[in-house]
């Protein structure tokens, strides 16, 4: 019996096609992620040329390449934004914006456009919220084009007629935009790769810098396909806690900068405002307390004081618990093993908390001895050495290792009138 092509499987987290059903995808390891799509490609259709069509191919040596530095990059007007995508905003550039629903993505891309001004393209909002968005943040409405739509072929066909009128286009988001000719719901993995394949191609061809929202999933990914992420020109996620006030601003890929730098923002009633590098003081209080311990850490280039606390109380459940904020759980269940065995405390028969204040995600293994210090303070009852600052990385035996930056981090913590413990062993604290 003839397969019927008319029907395929496509995998809801890979976007790979299938010609019959199977439990488990071979291309991602996902179970029950193959759903039933109709097929709508033609046999033999394909998005090649027709034979004998005459193509161009074009030689590098007789193209006028200009200079990004001059031509193509334009400045946000905000600093901080300018800081993490390098010089400024490339023409023609693509940019997947990303993170938690509530964290201020809206927020800074509708303080973007008040700059310079822009297209909104509002794919989940109605223009009159974007209008008291903009009357809260006090912004120029002037300067704001609100498109409300879902369809791609409405925003080709309208950008494609404006050609340059713009700068700057915010599509919010892509999960909500779709094809009329891809089968699937909005959100899915065929439309947000038609979707977004499309954006890309119309910004590349008009010149216009755009910037797409993703949403993420509860692991912290971007929902949809990881070739997403391959197919823009930059990454960038906002994160923070929703209950603090600070924010982050990271990238993961540039074509066109660095992929090192942060950008800190401070969320406030009138909107973001930009904390500049001698603003950054994330300590909770002067005062040495039982179970903080005070680190400096590296975003990007600037380096950051921050606290570190933790709490360690008797267990009374089978399973202590072990809850980690702002740093890697791995990792932190690692320093726990590392305390147990080098500084003799029985954390197994013990429930530990460790919290980095200002709500931000560490990953600088600079942070480890600061962990470590603030678990042993909480555990002893004892505060650690007043105007003490702990950096380095402990390895597996407990020792401790210096970190990069390490002149730049003690130059910062001598400006704040604290200084910097060195030990070569966390067994030092058993003297």
């Amino acid at each position: 019996m003839a397969k019927n092509k008319e029907i395929i499987f496509v995998c809801n987290n890979c976007g790979n096609e299938f010609g019959k059903w199977t439990g488990q995808c071979s291309g991602c390891g996902e179970w029950n992620s193959l759903r039933e799509i109709k097929n709508n490609k033609k046999p033999g259709q394909s998005r090649r040329r027709e034979i004998g069509q005459k193509v161009e191919v074009k030689n590098l040596s007789k193209i006028e390449i200009k200079s990004v530095n001059l031509v193509n990059v334009f400045s946000s007007n905000i600093g901080e934004f300018d800081r993490v995508l390098g010089k400024g905003i490339v023409r023609g550039s693509v940019t997947l914006f990303a993170g938690e629903p509530g964290i201020g993505k809206s927020t800074l891309l509708t303080q973007l456009i008040g700059k310079i001004g822009g297209l909104y393209i509002a794919g989940e909002e109605s223009a009159e919220q974007i209008g008291l968005r903009v009357k809260r943040l006090g912004l120029n409405a002037e300067r704001f084009d609100v498109f409300e739509s879902n369809s791609i072929e409405e925003i080709e066909d309208y950008l494609n007629r404006v050609n340059n009128l713009y700068k700057i286009v915010v599509v919010d988001s892509i999960q909500v935009v779709g094809c009329e000719s891809t089968t699937g719901g909005m959100g899915s993995v065929g439309q947000i790769k038609e979707s977004a394949f499309r954006l890309i191609q119309l910004a590349k061809k008009i010149g216009v810098a755009m910037f797409i929202v993703g949403h993420v999933t509860k692991e912290g990914d971007i929902a949809g396909p990881k070739l997403l992420e391959h197919m823009v020109d930059t990454v960038l996620y906002f994160e923070g806690e929703k209950n603090g006030d600070l924010r982050i601003l990271r990238t993961t890929k540039n074509r066109f900068g660095p992929t090192d730098e942060v950008g800190v923002f401070k969320m406030e009633e009138n909107g973001l405002r930009e904390i500049k590098s001698d603003e950054i003081n994330m300590l909770g209080s002067h005062k040495e307390r039982i179970g903080s311990a005070v680190t400096v850490v590296i975003e990007g280039t600037r380096p950051m004081m921050l606290e570190i606390q933790a709490l360690v109380v008797e267990s009374f459940a089978p399973m202590p618990k072990r809850i980690f904020a702002g740093i890697d759980y791995n990792r932190g269940q690692l320093l726990v093993a590392i305390a147990q065995k080098n500084l003799s405390m029985p954390l197994y028969k013990y429930d530990v908390f460790v919290s980095v204040t200002g709500g931000i995600k560490i990953e600088d293994t600079g942070v480890d001895l600061a962990v470590l210090m603030a678990m042993w303070s909480s555990y002893k009852e004892k505060a650690l050495e007043k105007n003490s600052v702990w950096v380095g990385e402990v390895s597996l035996l407990g020792e401790v290792k210096r970190v990069k930056f390490w002149d730049k981090r003690k130059k910062e913590a001598e400006s704040m009138g604290r200084k910097m413990i060195e030990m070569e062993n966390v067994r030092e604290l058993k003297k």
